[in-house]
């Protein structure tokens, strides 16, 4: 099949950092198809063509760097119908939002069949979930109804999609339930992950001295950037470092160490800035866990996944979807969120305990290594292309 992918990134914008879209191209290359990507700008705003993980990804000018919305929309539609019309595409995939402009302005819409690929939590239904558990049920098409008026174009996507592959049972149940009038048709397909990068440490290392906790992740309010601050400093253990890795401004910068220096740990938080992700599985190499303090709702965490990858016990904030991958007392812990006391104590047990935490890890790598194995995914992948495909020949 040719398969055309709308998205808001891809690897020049984000280098350090796997995109959700990549691994879908590195998917659907493994069964043989051949993709094309369509995304905004280069950060310098030009257009370019480049060949990334087998497909041939198009940067368009007059698009915002990163931006999702009328100019992409306009851009990306009229550059698919240039393309299609010159050698047709059997199927349109595109992340959120990003298909949005190729529903609404390309003249093949509704002749090809499109998927929706999400990876994030809707905010409203995390915020009641969170707030006001036991009104849930009362409160779910009220809530529907005020999502569908202030997310319209979201909507649009979902409700026009012949599918919405979700990278979580959570999120796929929940988007299920979330439009006011007619529901999306969802599925959930994980993301493949390879354990080849992604090396062990002996059980000798974490018992080094300083242990070293490590983030790997944007580095932002929603992803606790404070949170991580207030655990280090509440650790019964005082040698023990926090490396943070990710992109910070500086603000976000001096937030941080401001924060460290008051509550006196600014020696041991390490704030090194974005790491390529081809370098980023030997970093993971000799860390003691990995803290994930975030409260930005999401499907499927992929750092989540890959500090499993590398066999590292996981303590995170409870969060819609986190539980099919750090699952209680076996790969990590997940706390009440922003519970910065709680998420200390189960770090502390760890530290006192070398040999679980080596337990834990390989759990974790096992876990990854069964569930979300790059063959099966694949797979799934396959047969709901092939549905999609032929439903859409069938209904003409």
């Amino acid at each position: 099949m040719r398969i055309c992918l709308f998205s808001r990134t891809m690897t020049q914008h984000r280098a350090y950092y796997v995109t959700p879209p990549v691994l879908l191209i590195r998917t659907f290359a493994a069964i043989g198809h051949e993709v094309t990507a369509l995304t905004t700008s280069l950060p310098d705003g030009n257009s370019g063509v480049f060949s990334e993980d087998t497909a041939a990804v198009r940067y368009l000018s007059g698009t915002s760097t990163g931006e999702v919305d009328e100019k992409f929309w306009r851009e990306s539609a009229a550059c698919f119908d240039k393309i299609h019309e010159a050698s047709p595409f059997d199927i349109v995939i595109g992340r959120g939002t990003a298909i949005w402009g190729f529903l609404k302005f390309s003249r093949f819409a509704g002749q090809i069949p499109a998927i929706c690929h999400e990876g994030t939590y809707p905010l409203l239904s995390h915020q009641l979930e969170r707030r006001m558990p036991k009104l849930v049920p009362l409160l779910a098409k009220p809530t529907a109804a005020l999502w569908s008026m202030f997310r319209q174009k979201y909507r649009d996507c979902l409700i026009r999609a012949d599918r919405v592959v979700c990278n979580s049972p959570a999120l796929a149940n929940t988007l299920a339930k979330i439009s006011w009038k007619s529901a999306p048709r969802t599925e959930f397909i994980p993301y493949g992950f390879d354990l080849e990068p992604y090396q062990t440490a002996s059980a000798e290392i974490r018992q080094f001295v300083p242990p070293r906790l490590i983030f790997v992740g944007r580095m932002t309010w929603d992803k606790g950037v404070l949170a991580m601050v207030e655990i280090l400093a509440k650790l019964e253990r005082k040698d023990v470092l926090l490396e943070a890795i990710g992109p910070c401004s500086d603000k976000v910068r001096r937030a941080m160490m401001t924060r460290a220096a008051k509550l006196g740990v600014q020696d041991r938080l390490l704030l090194t800035g974005p790491v390529h992700n081809t370098r980023l599985p030997q970093r993971l190499v000799g860390a003691f866990a990995f803290l994930f303090p975030s409260t930005h709702p999401e499907g499927l965490n992929k750092t989540v996944m890959e500090a499993m990858s590398a066999a590292l016990p996981v303590v995170a904030y409870d969060m819609p979807g986190m539980d099919i991958l750090v699952q209680q007392g076996k790969t990590g812990w997940l706390v009440p969120s922003r519970d910065t006391s709680a998420a200390a104590a189960k770090l502390d047990a760890l530290l006192a305990d070398p040999k679980t935490a080596s337990q834990m890890g390989k759990a974790g790598r096992a876990l990854i290594a069964e569930g979300f194995a790059p063959g099966s995914v694949t797979s799934m992948w396959e047969e709901l292309l092939k549905d999609v495909v032929a439903e859409r020949a069938k209904a003409r």
